[in-house]
């Protein structure tokens, strides 16, 4: 039979033994199980540390890599003389420069429009042809190289045709046309793709059946123009091939010889170093309550993370590792700290320059590299260097990832040693419990042997009761 020790405790000894054992099992427990809570706090604490950490350094590497590759200050101004002829959009491949451009001729697709044998529309969309009967179209694309193709009309009507040609996906496309006239009205037009390459004919399987037409203008032609004194042909009226990274968009023929030129664009390289300075601050900001001693910041203890952010640091005060011959460093084209840690910009100075010496802003930025990687060992300027870091910082075998990983097991060990406790404090409430029960049995007994003794002695004959 199981004894309940706990209801038992203090019955003989005068006192409340189940909240001394609490008291002492509390005592026992407690400098232990404080010291595991503490620490669980303290690495939880570092762990969303070092998330905030990393999500601010991330800021910083964005930015950088804004201004990583030589591609990223490829940004030009555009000027076009005749923009209602053409237009021009000039990518980060593109070169300083300038083009006489004359548009002679715009590439055009073929517009062929098919009727019934003998009539010039279609009565309705839901006209019977061929009485009723499926029937095929064979459509023949190309010049030189010709190409046939077979469509199948299994509803034979107009809308039949216009749906069967599109659901054949060529690079032919067909729609139903309703001029709105009185009487018979429709026209199944067939369109293709730009260029002389791509005309064809449209033949049916019936004889007799249908007309074909093309339209005078309405044949498939080449664009025509000429760039710098040279002639070129092209199926279509976005042209890309002629001037690297230039785009040329063209709407009609120009009136003459048009004058495009490239210019660089220092706006959008001044709006990306305005950019990573921001980003530098903003992290700057986050970092310094991580690290700051004298308000228990989370990291403040952390000498590796705090060698880090100076590196950091560093290298955006340092000489750039890819040095231009007049801008060495940042501070020669106006970003410097601040007595609180923060960067600044002098307006003035970052416009002279990217005006006067914007090679060598873009070689202390980009190391004059295109692609960079953070593989191997290379000098790569400023915003390859930063990001090189950050990334070495962030990687799976980086302090930031192995820091956390190391934290997280120290938490699952301390809360294990956590439950390893109580079972010890359960084990110890159990020995008092039952150290308690023996002491208080043996009180019963005392107190029982004393009250027999009592009544003997009363009731010995020469006892005085009086």
């Amino acid at each position: 039979m199981a004894v309940d020790y706990i209801n038992t405790l203090g019955a003989g000894a005068g006192f409340n033994t189940k909240e001394i054992v609490t008291a002492l099992v509390n005592a026992e427990r407690a400098p232990e199980e404080s010291r595991l809570n503490r620490r669980i706090e303290t690495s939880e604490s570092e762990i969303s540390a070092l998330a905030q950490a990393a999500s601010s350094l991330q800021l910083i590497q964005t930015a950088a890599d804004d201004l990583k590759d030589t591609s990223d200050f490829n940004n030009f101004v555009v000027s076009n003389s005749q923009e209602t002829a053409f237009t021009v959009a000039a990518d980060a491949n593109a070169s300083i420069g300038s083009h006489n451009v004359t548009v002679s001729a715009v590439a055009k697709e073929q517009r062929t429009n098919l009727t019934p044998n003998g009539a010039t529309e279609f009565s309705s969309a839901s006209q019977l042809l061929n009485s009723g009967a499926a029937f095929n179209l064979s459509i023949d694309i190309g010049d030189s190289s010709t190409v046939t193709h077979s469509v199948s009309v299994s509803t034979a009507t107009p809308q039949g045709m216009v749906d069967a040609i599109n659901a054949a996906n060529l690079d032919v496309t067909a729609q139903l046309l309703d001029k709105g006239t009185s009487g018979s009205n429709y026209i199944v037009q067939l369109i293709g793709q730009s260029g002389t390459d791509n005309q064809f004919t449209v033949t049916p399987s019936v004889s007799n059946m249908l007309t074909s037409d093309t339209p005078s203008g309405e044949a498939a032609a080449n664009a025509s123009v000429i760039v710098n004194g040279v002639t070129y042909s092209r199926p279509s009226n976005s042209i890309n091939d002629i001037v690297s990274g230039v785009t040329f968009n063209l709407n009609g023929a120009t009136s003459g010889s048009a004058s495009v030129s490239l210019a660089q664009d220092t706006s959008a390289v001044d709006t990306k170093i305005r950019s990573l300075v921001a980003a530098y601050n903003d992290a700057k900001v986050t970092l310094n309550e991580l690290t700051n001693r004298e308000n228990g910041g989370a990291l403040a203890g952390d000498s590796i993370f705090r060698q880090a952010i100076r590196s950091v640091t560093n290298t955006f005060l340092n000489m750039s590792s890819t040095p231009g011959t007049n801008i060495t460093r940042l501070s020669d084209l106006g970003v410097s700290i601040n007595r609180s840690g923060f960067l600044e910009i002098s307006d003035a100075k970052l416009s002279t320059a990217l005006s006067d010496h914007f090679n060598d802003v873009r070689k202390v930025f980009s190391a004059e590299t295109e692609q960079q990687t953070s593989s191997g060992i290379a000098s790569r300027g400023v915003s390859g260097d930063l990001s090189k870091l950050i990334e070495d910082l962030s990687s799976s075998t980086g302090y930031l990832t192995t820091q956390t990983s190391k934290l997280n097991t120290d938490v699952t060990s301390y809360e294990s040693e956590l439950e390893d406790l109580e079972k010890k404090m359960e084990a110890l409430q159990s020995r008092y419990n039952s150290q308690f029960a023996s002491m208080n049995s043996l009180i019963d007994s005392l107190n029982n042997t004393k009250d027999n003794l009592v009544t003997s002695f009363e009731n010995l004959p020469f006892t005085n009761k009086d």
